[in-house]
């Protein structure tokens, strides 16, 4: 522990000072100072060999490129167009537009994006495992420099690939398309923009860095659910009716007219029928019944990697259910229990997305979110819970609504060689095949 803790700072220092080395030299430039580096090791006795003069011509040539950097900079800004959202694990372009405000064509420039580098603290790093490391020798096993960068990487949480930029003219722009492949979930922090610029002999890069910090939103990982999987439950009165769903205007349904009585609304008011009855008559209205289902996702203390299926699979559901006449409410725990409902009315499906996106593990106990499930059920049609593993505690969660008699759909993750005990009604979802589970539903 000693030992990774006084490495730590090293190993990021490393990771930081080689990106921008390996920046600064084209593959050609790397192979001149190979080659450089050999000639002045071969001609260090002058009397045998005549390749210090090679080694002193190549030395020239170098020093020449790095040097002419100095002497034209491109006269360039930029301005980077992100979209909305990403999603984890599915690569998406997007374009940065570089300008030329100079008096000379800019030709052969690159650009690159910088996220912000996360590195992982000692405690994630002592409790996280490389996907394969078991396969590595003794010695990177307990280094552990491997496990470092692919923590380093999965915090950073974004992968972007340099792109070239088209010649621009004088004065004029041109779009650079990056591909880019979201890591993890969450918001993702890109930090700046560099431009580079080669020297005439095509060795060297100089290096123009932009301050262009922006923020991007990476939306759970999602699967395609079968459509054979139906979950609506009956239809439910809800208080207040479809008033409560829309958010401009009544729009209850319609059942008679009759006549006026002291206090009803003017805008009730039947003009045409009065007009006829010469005598005020009001539209009368019930309130509508309408499913309304919810969504429970298992947020307690549980291993990174099952709590990531759990999210990927409650964000699959979300996207496969259409509640564009129904509403559904994902409920899951906080530092208190937290609902978001989606549906006519009320937030998109985009916004749960987000909170699920953003959502972390909680060590709160299940008290609240059974007292806010109990309080709730009565408006339930149906309630399905995502779950990671089985204990008392979460079931405890399902009996708190299936006792206000809703129906309930629940699915388990379990780990590879999990023997814990499940009800015949669960379905469970086996963490290294979670998407064929879904599909064969």
């Amino acid at each position: 522990m000693a030992f990774r803790e006084r490495v730590f700072p090293t190993w990021v220092k490393l990771t930081r000072l080689n990106r921008r080395a390996m920046r600064k030299s084209t593959d050609r430039g790397r192979l001149m100072q190979t080659g450089t580096l050999i000639c002045g090791a071969m001609g260090l006795d002058t009397d045998l060999s005549y390749v210090y003069q090679l080694f002193a011509l190549m030395l020239c040539i170098l020093i020449a490129a790095r040097l002419s950097l100095k002497i034209q900079v491109p006269d360039v800004s930029i301005r980077r167009q992100l979209p909305r959202y990403a999603t984890a694990g599915e690569p998406f372009d997007y374009a940065i537009t570089v300008i030329n405000e100079g008096a000379r064509v800019e030709r052969d420039l690159s650009i690159a994006d910088n996220p912000r580098v996360v590195p992982p603290t000692i405690e994630q790093f002592e409790r996280s495992r490389e996907p394969g490391e078991e396969t590595r020798n003794a010695y990177d096993r307990w280094i552990g420099w491997h496990r470092f960068i692919w923590l380093q990487r999965l915090n950073t949480g974004i992968n972007i690939k340099p792109a070239k930029v088209p010649d621009i003219n004088i004065r004029g722009s041109e779009a650079a398309i990056l591909s880019a492949t979201p890591l993890r979930r969450g918001a993702v922090n890109l930090e700046s923009t560099t431009i580079l610029h080669p020297d005439p002999f095509g060795l060297n890069y100089g290096i123009i860095d932009f301050d262009n910090r922006e923020q991007l939103l990476v939306l759970p990982k999602r699967y395609p659910i079968s459509k054979r999987f139906e979950f609506t439950g009956g239809r439910h009165f809800q208080p207040g009716g479809v008033n409560s769903t829309w958010s401009i205007g009544e729009s209850d349904e319609f059942v008679s007219l009759r006549d006026y009585r002291d206090g009803d609304p003017i805008r009730k008011i039947h003009w045409a029928s009065s007009a006829r009855r010469d005598k005020p008559v009001v539209k009368e209205f019930q309130d509508e019944f309408f499913v309304r289902q919810a969504l429970v996702v298992d947020s307690f203390e549980q291993e990174p990697a099952i709590f990531e299926e759990v999210i990927s699979v409650a964000a699959s559901f979300l996207t496969a259910f259409d509640n564009s006449d129904s509403l559904m409410d994902l409920h899951f725990m906080a530092e208190r229990p937290e609902t978001i409902t989606a549906g006519r009315g009320f937030a998109q499906t985009s916004q749960q997305l987000e909170a699920l996106a953003v959502l972390q593990q909680t060590r709160q106990a299940t008290n609240a979110l059974n007292e806010m499930l109990i309080e709730r059920s009565r408006l339930m049609s149906g309630c399905l819970f995502v779950f990671a593993g089985m204990d008392s505690a979460r079931l405890e969660l399902i009996k708190a609504v299936e006792n206000q008699g809703v129906g309930t759909e629940i699915f388990v993750l379990k780990q590879p060689g999990d023997q814990t005990p499940m009800r015949s009604d669960f379905h469970v979802l086996n963490l290294d095949n979670v998407e064929e589970g879904l599909q064969a539903l």
